[in-house]
Parts: structure tokens; sequence; C-alpha cells
């Protein structure tokens, strides 16, 4: 069995994409409750995004659930814990992110500027996630 995550909007990624960069964690994730929810009553072997609609241009976006898909799970599930831990849980927009954010009336207009200023050795985890497949 696989999982899937049905979008209704633009299709965003690219085949082979885990993680991307940890902003489509849906896929990964989905097959991995559903191993769990399913143990011993199904093989999961992936989790999807199918963008259903002509704007969507139905697409499919894979993520087989494998030895390297569940080392990018292992991966954000560390970040996410160490940060929630020391207490750092930093915004840190990509270039030109703000402008496309429901929630930049909580940040401001300048939250990208101000990423700046935060210690760089912090904030090289998610920098690596950012970096992942």
């Amino acid at each position: 069995m696989r999982v899937t995550d049905h979008k209704t909007g633009k299709a965003d990624g690219s085949p082979g994409q885990i993680i991307a960069g940890a902003t489509a964690l849906q896929p990964l994730l989905y097959a991995l409750v559903a191993e769990k929810l399913f143990a011993g009553e199904a093989e999961i072997s992936a989790g999807r995004l199918y963008f259903c609609t002509a704007r969507g241009g139905f697409t499919e976006l894979e993520v087989a659930l494998d030895d390297a898909t569940r080392a990018a799970a292992v991966q954000v599930a560390e970040t996410i814990g160490d940060a929630v831990t020391s207490g750092f849980l930093p915004a840190y927009p990509d270039e030109g992110e703000c402008g496309r954010c429901d929630y930049r009336a909580v940040c401001g207009p300048h939250e990208e500027q101000r990423i700046g200023h935060k210690p760089a050795g912090r904030v090289e985890p998610l920098l690596a996630l950012r970096g992942a497949p």
C-alpha cells in the first residue's frame, strides 16, 4: 500500500525528492505513520503527493519508504528534537519566502534581514536539512 496526500494547489517539487529541504515532509511522514498503524497487516511502500487538478497538472510525486528516506526522517526528527530541547526555534526564511508566507503579520516585514543577527553555528542543523533532497 501507499499513502496519498491529495493536493489542489500548483505542483511544487521535483521527481526524486525525499523531504525537499524539509519543505515537503508529508509523503514520508504519512508513510511512516501508516507503517506503524498497519504493522503486521500491510506493507507500506511509499507516500506520495498527488496534485489532482489541472492547476497542479495532475502531477504525482512519490517518496519510496526505504533506507535513504528513513535516514531523512531521522535527520528531521533529531533536528526538531534538538531545537525543542535547546529552546532555539528560529524563524529563518529563505530569500523571498516572507512574501509568500501567511504568517508575515506575526514576524513583521523584516525577518529576512534579522536572520543575519542569528548565531550561525546554531542554525547549521536547519541549513543541513534545507540541503536535503
